[in-house]
Protein backbone atom coordinates (compact mmCIF):
# COMPACT_ATOMS: atom_id res chain seq x y z
CA UNK A 1 0.00 0.00 0.00
CA UNK A 2 1.12 3.90 -0.81
CA UNK A 3 -0.27 6.93 -0.20
CA UNK A 4 -0.18 9.08 -3.10
CA UNK A 5 -1.71 12.60 -4.08
CA UNK A 6 -4.59 12.81 -6.81
CA UNK A 7 -4.98 15.62 -9.27
CA UNK A 8 -9.40 15.70 -9.87
CA UNK A 9 -10.66 17.84 -12.10
CA UNK A 10 -14.12 19.94 -11.05
CA UNK A 11 -16.36 19.16 -14.20
CA UNK A 12 -16.00 22.31 -15.43
CA UNK A 13 -12.12 21.42 -16.54
CA UNK A 14 -11.13 24.51 -14.25
CA UNK A 15 -10.92 24.34 -11.09
CA UNK A 16 -9.45 21.34 -8.53
CA UNK A 17 -9.74 19.57 -5.90
CA UNK A 18 -7.84 20.42 -2.76
CA UNK A 19 -7.25 19.43 0.88
CA UNK A 20 -5.45 22.39 2.96
CA UNK A 21 -4.22 24.01 0.41
CA UNK A 22 -2.43 20.38 -1.00
CA UNK A 23 -3.60 17.50 -3.28
CA UNK A 24 -5.64 15.25 -1.30
CA UNK A 25 -4.32 11.88 -0.96
CA UNK A 26 -5.60 8.33 -0.58
CA UNK A 27 -3.93 5.16 0.47
CA UNK A 28 -4.18 2.72 -2.35
CA UNK A 29 -2.56 -0.34 -3.62
CA UNK A 30 -0.93 0.42 -7.90
CA UNK A 31 -3.82 -1.62 -9.06
CA UNK A 32 -6.22 -0.26 -7.22
CA UNK A 33 -9.77 0.89 -8.31
CA UNK A 34 -9.19 4.25 -7.75
CA UNK A 35 -12.80 5.89 -8.98
CA UNK A 36 -14.43 3.25 -6.24
CA UNK A 37 -11.85 4.37 -3.89
CA UNK A 38 -12.64 8.05 -3.71
CA UNK A 39 -16.18 7.13 -3.82
CA UNK A 40 -16.05 5.22 -0.79
CA UNK A 41 -13.51 7.93 0.95
CA UNK A 42 -15.73 11.17 -0.66
CA UNK A 43 -18.89 10.04 -2.07
CA UNK A 44 -17.16 11.45 -5.19
CA UNK A 45 -17.94 9.93 -8.65
CA UNK A 46 -14.66 10.13 -10.96
CA UNK A 47 -13.44 9.34 -14.52
CA UNK A 48 -9.95 8.30 -14.66
CA UNK A 49 -7.68 10.44 -17.18
CA UNK A 50 -4.57 9.24 -16.36
CA UNK A 51 -3.20 6.85 -13.34
CA UNK A 52 0.41 8.55 -13.28
CA UNK A 53 1.89 5.29 -14.09
CA UNK A 54 0.77 3.79 -11.08
CA UNK A 55 -0.42 0.20 -12.83
CA UNK A 56 2.97 0.30 -14.28
CA UNK A 57 4.89 0.62 -10.90
CA UNK A 58 6.16 3.79 -11.68
CA UNK A 59 5.31 6.37 -8.45
CA UNK A 60 3.04 9.39 -10.09
CA UNK A 61 0.33 11.45 -9.44
CA UNK A 62 -2.97 9.96 -11.03
CA UNK A 63 -5.64 12.92 -12.94
CA UNK A 64 -9.17 12.60 -12.35
CA UNK A 65 -12.28 14.41 -13.57
CA UNK A 66 -15.37 14.60 -11.48
CA UNK A 67 -18.70 14.24 -12.81
CA UNK A 68 -20.74 16.31 -9.64
CA UNK A 69 -19.08 18.98 -7.52
CA UNK A 70 -20.49 18.13 -4.11
CA UNK A 71 -17.40 16.99 -1.69
CA UNK A 72 -17.15 16.69 1.44
CA UNK A 73 -16.26 19.63 4.29
CA UNK A 74 -12.33 19.17 4.35
CA UNK A 75 -12.47 19.62 0.62
CA UNK A 76 -12.96 22.58 -1.59
CA UNK A 77 -12.49 23.48 -5.27
CA UNK A 78 -10.10 26.01 -5.90
CA UNK A 79 -8.10 26.94 -9.08
CA UNK A 80 -4.64 26.13 -8.35
CA UNK A 81 -1.39 25.64 -10.42
CA UNK A 82 -1.65 21.71 -11.92
CA UNK A 83 1.43 19.91 -12.98
CA UNK A 84 1.93 19.85 -16.52
CA UNK A 85 1.27 16.08 -18.43
CA UNK A 86 3.52 16.28 -21.43
CA UNK A 87 2.35 14.69 -24.55
CA UNK A 88 -0.79 14.17 -23.12
CA UNK A 89 -3.84 12.56 -25.35
CA UNK A 90 -7.32 14.36 -25.09
CA UNK A 91 -8.86 11.21 -23.30
CA UNK A 92 -5.93 11.79 -20.24
CA UNK A 93 -7.18 16.12 -19.93
CA UNK A 94 -9.49 18.32 -18.36
CA UNK A 95 -12.80 18.55 -20.06
CA UNK A 96 -12.26 15.24 -21.96
CA UNK A 97 -15.64 13.68 -20.07
CA UNK A 98 -17.74 15.42 -21.76
CA UNK A 99 -16.16 15.21 -25.29
CA UNK A 100 -16.94 11.07 -24.54
CA UNK A 101 -20.04 12.05 -24.44
CA UNK A 102 -20.90 13.88 -26.97
CA UNK A 103 -18.84 11.68 -29.49
CA UNK A 104 -20.91 8.64 -28.19
CA UNK A 105 -24.02 10.12 -28.47
CA UNK A 106 -23.53 11.45 -31.77
CA UNK A 107 -21.78 8.12 -32.98
CA UNK A 108 -24.87 6.75 -31.26
CA UNK A 109 -27.46 8.84 -33.25
CA UNK A 110 -27.38 7.73 -36.61
CA UNK A 111 -28.79 3.89 -35.10
CA UNK A 112 -31.69 5.46 -33.45
CA UNK A 113 -29.33 4.07 -30.47
CA UNK A 114 -28.60 5.68 -26.56
CA UNK A 115 -26.03 4.65 -24.45
CA UNK A 116 -25.72 4.12 -20.67
CA UNK A 117 -23.89 3.50 -18.24
CA UNK A 118 -20.65 4.10 -19.53
CA UNK A 119 -17.33 1.79 -18.10
CA UNK A 120 -14.06 2.35 -18.95
CA UNK A 121 -11.93 -0.83 -19.77
CA UNK A 122 -8.83 0.44 -20.53
CA UNK A 123 -6.89 4.07 -21.26
CA UNK A 124 -3.11 4.43 -22.17
CA UNK A 125 -0.74 6.30 -24.96
CA UNK A 126 -1.87 4.28 -27.33
CA UNK A 127 -5.79 4.45 -27.33
CA UNK A 128 -8.98 4.23 -24.77
CA UNK A 129 -11.77 1.79 -24.58
CA UNK A 130 -14.71 2.17 -23.04
CA UNK A 131 -18.08 -0.32 -22.72
CA UNK A 132 -21.51 1.23 -22.84
CA UNK A 133 -25.02 0.00 -22.11
CA UNK A 134 -27.28 -0.38 -25.20
CA UNK A 135 -30.93 -2.18 -25.76
CA UNK A 136 -29.98 -4.98 -24.35
CA UNK A 137 -26.52 -5.04 -25.59
CA UNK A 138 -23.22 -3.88 -25.25
CA UNK A 139 -21.34 -1.26 -27.48
CA UNK A 140 -17.71 -0.44 -27.57
CA UNK A 141 -15.61 3.28 -28.46
CA UNK A 142 -12.13 3.13 -28.67
CA UNK A 143 -10.18 6.44 -29.57
CA UNK A 144 -7.05 5.40 -31.06
CA UNK A 145 -3.94 7.24 -31.32
CA UNK A 146 -3.45 5.79 -34.76
CA UNK A 147 -6.40 6.91 -36.89
CA UNK A 148 -5.07 4.20 -39.78
CA UNK A 149 -7.34 1.56 -37.78
CA UNK A 150 -10.10 3.19 -38.18
CA UNK A 151 -9.72 3.75 -42.18
CA UNK A 152 -8.61 -0.27 -42.06
CA UNK A 153 -12.02 -1.12 -39.65
CA UNK A 154 -14.27 0.88 -42.04
CA UNK A 155 -12.97 -0.69 -44.98
CA UNK A 156 -13.01 -3.86 -44.02
CA UNK A 157 -16.81 -3.60 -42.44
CA UNK A 158 -17.89 -2.45 -46.05
CA UNK A 159 -15.62 -5.80 -47.72
CA UNK A 160 -15.64 -8.41 -45.35
CA UNK A 161 -19.20 -7.47 -43.25
CA UNK A 162 -19.58 -11.57 -41.72
CA UNK A 163 -15.40 -10.75 -40.42
CA UNK A 164 -15.97 -7.75 -37.96
CA UNK A 165 -18.65 -6.98 -35.33
CA UNK A 166 -21.00 -4.78 -36.59
CA UNK A 167 -19.44 -1.08 -37.42
CA UNK A 168 -21.92 1.48 -35.66
CA UNK A 169 -19.56 4.46 -36.71
CA UNK A 170 -16.32 5.56 -37.59
CA UNK A 171 -14.30 9.02 -37.87
CA UNK A 172 -10.42 9.12 -38.76
CA UNK A 173 -10.60 12.77 -38.09
CA UNK A 174 -10.98 12.27 -34.20
CA UNK A 175 -9.81 8.43 -34.33
CA UNK A 176 -13.02 7.56 -33.36
CA UNK A 177 -14.36 3.70 -33.34
CA UNK A 178 -18.15 2.28 -32.40
CA UNK A 179 -18.86 -1.10 -32.71
CA UNK A 180 -21.40 -3.33 -31.23
CA UNK A 181 -20.82 -6.40 -29.24
CA UNK A 182 -19.94 -9.45 -31.76
CA UNK A 183 -20.06 -12.29 -29.14
CA UNK A 184 -17.70 -13.52 -26.17
CA UNK A 185 -13.93 -13.39 -26.23
CA UNK A 186 -12.50 -16.59 -27.83
CA UNK A 187 -9.95 -17.64 -25.13
CA UNK A 188 -12.86 -18.06 -22.76
CA UNK A 189 -14.82 -20.68 -25.03
CA UNK A 190 -14.24 -24.30 -24.68
CA UNK A 191 -15.57 -25.08 -27.83
CA UNK A 192 -13.17 -25.91 -30.70
CA UNK A 193 -15.49 -25.53 -33.75
CA UNK A 194 -15.21 -21.79 -32.21
CA UNK A 195 -11.49 -21.99 -32.40
CA UNK A 196 -11.10 -23.52 -35.78
CA UNK A 197 -13.73 -21.16 -37.34
CA UNK A 198 -11.68 -18.27 -35.76
CA UNK A 199 -8.60 -19.33 -37.54
CA UNK A 200 -10.39 -20.45 -41.20
CA UNK A 201 -11.89 -16.83 -40.68
CA UNK A 202 -8.19 -15.25 -40.57
CA UNK A 203 -7.11 -17.46 -43.35
CA UNK A 204 -10.17 -16.73 -45.73
CA UNK A 205 -9.03 -12.89 -45.47
CA UNK A 206 -5.51 -13.42 -45.60
CA UNK A 207 -6.39 -15.36 -49.04
CA UNK A 208 -8.84 -12.71 -50.51
CA UNK A 209 -8.34 -9.38 -49.28
CA UNK A 210 -7.01 -6.58 -51.18
CA UNK A 211 -3.25 -5.88 -50.63
CA UNK A 212 -3.62 -2.81 -52.83
CA UNK A 213 -6.50 -1.45 -51.28
CA UNK A 214 -4.76 -1.80 -47.90
CA UNK A 215 -1.37 -0.64 -48.84
CA UNK A 216 -3.64 3.01 -49.92
CA UNK A 217 -4.98 3.01 -46.21
CA UNK A 218 -1.37 3.33 -45.26
CA UNK A 219 -0.95 -0.66 -44.18
CA UNK A 220 2.84 -1.52 -44.56
CA UNK A 221 4.26 -4.69 -46.04
CA UNK A 222 6.87 -6.83 -44.17
CA UNK A 223 8.27 -9.31 -46.86
CA UNK A 224 9.34 -12.53 -45.42
CA UNK A 225 13.25 -12.24 -46.75
CA UNK A 226 13.39 -8.85 -45.63
CA UNK A 227 12.31 -9.54 -41.89
CA UNK A 228 14.72 -12.64 -41.99
CA UNK A 229 17.77 -10.64 -42.17
CA UNK A 230 16.07 -7.65 -40.12
CA UNK A 231 15.82 -10.26 -37.16
CA UNK A 232 19.40 -11.64 -37.59
CA UNK A 233 20.75 -8.20 -37.35
CA UNK A 234 18.43 -7.74 -34.16
CA UNK A 235 19.57 -10.34 -32.54
CA UNK A 236 23.21 -9.83 -32.62
CA UNK A 237 22.48 -5.84 -30.78
CA UNK A 238 23.69 -7.50 -27.81
CA UNK A 239 23.21 -4.11 -25.81
CA UNK A 240 19.73 -3.38 -27.36
CA UNK A 241 18.79 -6.19 -26.48
CA UNK A 242 20.02 -5.65 -23.08
CA UNK A 243 18.66 -2.21 -23.02
CA UNK A 244 15.13 -3.49 -23.29
CA UNK A 245 15.63 -5.39 -19.95
CA UNK A 246 15.76 -9.13 -21.68
CA UNK A 247 17.49 -11.72 -19.31
CA UNK A 248 20.81 -12.80 -20.00
CA UNK A 249 19.69 -16.74 -20.30
CA UNK A 250 16.87 -15.28 -22.75
CA UNK A 251 19.92 -13.33 -24.51
CA UNK A 252 22.25 -16.51 -24.69
CA UNK A 253 19.38 -18.75 -26.11
CA UNK A 254 18.46 -16.19 -28.84
CA UNK A 255 21.75 -15.83 -29.95
CA UNK A 256 22.71 -19.50 -30.11
CA UNK A 257 19.86 -20.26 -32.12
CA UNK A 258 20.52 -17.79 -34.59
CA UNK A 259 21.78 -20.25 -36.96
CA UNK A 260 18.63 -22.38 -37.01
CA UNK A 261 16.35 -19.00 -37.03
CA UNK A 262 18.32 -18.61 -40.51
CA UNK A 263 17.77 -21.91 -41.35
CA UNK A 264 14.16 -21.98 -40.33
CA UNK A 265 13.69 -18.54 -42.27
CA UNK A 266 15.14 -20.10 -45.18
CA UNK A 267 12.80 -23.30 -45.28
CA UNK A 268 9.60 -20.91 -45.17
CA UNK A 269 10.55 -18.84 -47.46
CA UNK A 270 11.64 -21.91 -50.39
CA UNK A 271 8.44 -23.06 -49.61
CA UNK A 272 7.24 -20.30 -51.48
CA UNK A 273 3.76 -19.29 -49.76
CA UNK A 274 3.59 -15.71 -50.97
CA UNK A 275 3.20 -12.88 -48.45
CA UNK A 276 -0.44 -11.81 -47.73
CA UNK A 277 -2.63 -9.28 -45.92
CA UNK A 278 -2.20 -9.92 -42.15
CA UNK A 279 -4.23 -9.12 -39.04
CA UNK A 280 -1.13 -8.06 -37.46
CA UNK A 281 -2.28 -9.01 -33.68
CA UNK A 282 -4.13 -12.22 -34.44
CA UNK A 283 -4.40 -13.74 -30.46
CA UNK A 284 -8.04 -15.38 -28.84
CA UNK A 285 -8.08 -12.39 -27.41
CA UNK A 286 -8.69 -10.15 -30.81
CA UNK A 287 -11.63 -12.53 -31.33
CA UNK A 288 -14.86 -12.95 -31.08
CA UNK A 289 -17.11 -16.15 -31.05
CA UNK A 290 -20.81 -16.43 -30.91
CA UNK A 291 -24.44 -16.13 -32.41
CA UNK A 292 -22.60 -19.39 -34.55
CA UNK A 293 -19.75 -17.32 -36.20
CA UNK A 294 -16.50 -16.05 -35.20
CA UNK A 295 -15.19 -12.28 -35.69
CA UNK A 296 -12.14 -10.49 -35.56
CA UNK A 297 -11.46 -7.21 -33.79
CA UNK A 298 -8.82 -4.31 -32.91
CA UNK A 299 -7.06 -4.07 -37.01
CA UNK A 300 -4.88 -1.49 -35.47
CA UNK A 301 -1.40 -3.63 -37.04
CA UNK A 302 -3.22 -4.65 -39.89
CA UNK A 303 0.17 -5.31 -42.60
CA UNK A 304 -0.91 -5.67 -46.49
CA UNK A 305 1.56 -8.01 -47.40
CA UNK A 306 3.27 -10.37 -44.93
CA UNK A 307 4.06 -13.73 -44.31
CA UNK A 308 0.58 -15.63 -43.23
CA UNK A 309 2.70 -17.73 -40.36
CA UNK A 310 3.71 -14.99 -38.93
CA UNK A 311 -0.09 -13.92 -38.27
CA UNK A 312 -1.14 -17.56 -37.22
CA UNK A 313 2.13 -18.28 -35.76
CA UNK A 314 1.62 -15.42 -33.11
CA UNK A 315 -2.12 -17.37 -32.41
CA UNK A 316 -0.44 -20.27 -31.68
CA UNK A 317 1.99 -19.09 -29.20
CA UNK A 318 -0.37 -16.89 -27.51
CA UNK A 319 -3.05 -19.99 -27.11
CA UNK A 320 -0.26 -22.54 -26.33
CA UNK A 321 1.46 -20.51 -23.42
CA UNK A 322 2.06 -21.99 -20.40
CA UNK A 323 0.28 -19.20 -18.48
CA UNK A 324 -2.82 -20.43 -20.22
CA UNK A 325 -2.61 -23.95 -19.40
CA UNK A 326 -6.26 -23.67 -17.66
CA UNK A 327 -8.18 -21.78 -19.93
CA UNK A 328 -11.28 -23.93 -20.78
CA UNK A 329 -10.07 -25.13 -24.15
CA UNK A 330 -6.32 -26.14 -22.95
CA UNK A 331 -7.83 -28.42 -20.36
CA UNK A 332 -10.31 -30.43 -22.31
CA UNK A 333 -8.64 -30.44 -25.93
CA UNK A 334 -4.53 -31.40 -25.13
CA UNK A 335 -4.18 -31.91 -29.03
CA UNK A 336 -5.50 -28.59 -29.20
CA UNK A 337 -2.13 -27.22 -31.55
CA UNK A 338 -2.38 -29.91 -33.82
CA UNK A 339 -6.25 -29.28 -34.05
CA UNK A 340 -5.94 -25.75 -35.01
CA UNK A 341 -2.77 -25.71 -37.27
CA UNK A 342 -5.02 -28.12 -39.55
CA UNK A 343 -8.09 -26.27 -40.11
CA UNK A 344 -6.02 -23.41 -40.44
CA UNK A 345 -3.65 -24.93 -42.99
CA UNK A 346 -6.77 -26.79 -44.71
CA UNK A 347 -8.48 -23.20 -44.81
CA UNK A 348 -5.36 -21.54 -46.32
CA UNK A 349 -4.84 -23.99 -49.20
CA UNK A 350 -1.46 -26.11 -47.84
CA UNK A 351 -2.09 -28.92 -45.67
CA UNK A 352 1.65 -30.48 -46.37
CA UNK A 353 3.28 -27.31 -44.09
CA UNK A 354 2.44 -28.63 -40.62
CA UNK A 355 5.92 -28.83 -39.38
CA UNK A 356 6.37 -25.26 -40.80
CA UNK A 357 4.25 -23.60 -39.18
CA UNK A 358 5.30 -25.13 -35.86
CA UNK A 359 8.75 -23.74 -36.84
CA UNK A 360 7.37 -20.84 -37.41
CA UNK A 361 6.05 -20.38 -33.70
CA UNK A 362 9.38 -18.70 -32.64
CA UNK A 363 10.19 -17.32 -35.78
CA UNK A 364 6.27 -15.23 -35.38
CA UNK A 365 7.72 -13.77 -32.21
CA UNK A 366 10.94 -12.71 -33.33
CA UNK A 367 8.82 -10.93 -35.91
CA UNK A 368 7.13 -8.81 -33.92
CA UNK A 369 10.22 -7.95 -31.53
CA UNK A 370 11.70 -6.41 -34.72
CA UNK A 371 8.46 -4.86 -35.29
CA UNK A 372 7.98 -3.46 -32.12
CA UNK A 373 11.71 -2.34 -31.18
CA UNK A 374 11.68 -0.04 -34.31
CA UNK A 375 8.25 1.44 -33.04
CA UNK A 376 9.08 1.61 -29.19
CA UNK A 377 12.83 1.97 -28.99
CA UNK A 378 12.96 5.46 -28.78
CA UNK A 379 9.23 6.03 -27.47
CA UNK A 380 8.58 8.97 -24.79
CA UNK A 381 5.21 8.64 -23.37
CA UNK A 382 3.51 10.30 -20.44
CA UNK A 383 5.01 7.96 -17.87
CA UNK A 384 8.54 9.20 -17.76
CA UNK A 385 11.08 6.47 -18.05
CA UNK A 386 8.64 3.84 -19.15
CA UNK A 387 7.87 2.34 -22.93
CA UNK A 388 5.55 -0.15 -23.88
CA UNK A 389 7.36 -4.08 -23.10
CA UNK A 390 6.30 -5.45 -26.21
CA UNK A 391 9.54 -6.85 -26.98
CA UNK A 392 11.10 -8.39 -24.24
CA UNK A 393 7.63 -10.14 -24.12
CA UNK A 394 7.81 -11.20 -27.29
CA UNK A 395 11.54 -12.17 -27.05
CA UNK A 396 11.12 -14.15 -23.64
CA UNK A 397 8.64 -16.27 -25.45
CA UNK A 398 10.76 -16.96 -28.71
CA UNK A 399 13.45 -18.04 -26.16
CA UNK A 400 11.18 -20.55 -25.01
CA UNK A 401 10.06 -21.59 -28.29
CA UNK A 402 13.46 -21.92 -30.20
CA UNK A 403 13.03 -25.40 -29.11
CA UNK A 404 10.46 -26.13 -32.06
CA UNK A 405 13.50 -25.30 -34.41
CA UNK A 406 15.38 -28.19 -36.13
CA UNK A 407 18.87 -28.48 -35.36
CA UNK A 408 21.38 -27.37 -37.87
CA UNK A 409 23.81 -29.81 -38.75
CA UNK A 410 27.24 -28.42 -39.79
Amino acid sequence: MSIFPLIIWHPDGVRVLRQAGEWPVLEASAQADLPALIRTAWNLETWLLHDGGLSLGREGTPRLQALSESVPDVLTWEIAAVPALPGAWEWQRPGWVPVLNARLESGLAAQGLCADPLQLLSSNDLGTVIQAAVSGDSVFLKITAHPREVAVTSYLAQRFPALLPPVLHTDTATGTLITRSGGTLLDSVEDPEAWTAALRQLAHFQRTADAPALAALGCPAWPLPEMAQRVDAFLSETATLTAWGLKPAHIAALQAARPAIRASFGALVAHGLPDLPAHGDAHPRNALAGAGKSLWFDWSETACAVHPFMDVGWFLAFALHPARANLPIRMAYPDLESRLSAAYLEALGCPEASALLAHSIPLALLHRAVLYDARFRHWQGTVPGWRPQYVPYSLGLAAREVGRLPAVVG
